[in-house]
């Protein structure tokens, strides 16, 4: 595998493991008592800005361009 082949690979594991964070965050938000849910929602906040991030990431490495995500999507950083 070469150096982009093997960068593309760990970006898409990346990224998939930023979604099943979301998504255990969502689940835990779901249970959460509401005095928790604004700490929640803060650190769901911070893994969407890295879905964002490494979106643009992936779009780079595979088709030299940028999807923009960082620009898009509010707040990111």
């Amino acid at each position: 595998m070469d150096y982009n082949a093997e960068y593309i690979e760990l970006l898409k594991k990346a990224l998939a493991a930023e979604t099943e964070t979301v998504r255990l965050y969502l689940a835990i938000m779901a249970i959460a008592p509401n005095s928790a849910l604004k700490r929640l929602l803060e650190v769901n906040t911070d893994e969407t800005d890295h879905q964002a991030i490494i979106a643009d990431l992936l779009l780079e490495a595979v088709a030299g361009e940028s999807a923009d995500q960082e620009q898009l999507v509010p707040g990111v950083e």
